[in-house]
């Protein structure tokens, strides 16, 4: 199956509080960075 885009990616820009906010939550004991990418619909680089 092959997926179509129909228009231009749509980027969500962030705020630096967003980005600390996400960045701490990969901090917490269990939480992995790629857990918490994919939570948030990030790349986890």
């Amino acid at each position: 199956m092959i997926e179509e885009l129909l228009g231009p990616e749509r980027r969500r820009r962030r705020s630096p509080q967003e980005k600390i906010a996400i960045v701490q939550e990969t901090l917490q004991p269990g939480m992995t960075v790629s857990h918490v990418a994919r939570l948030h619909g990030v790349n986890a680089n």
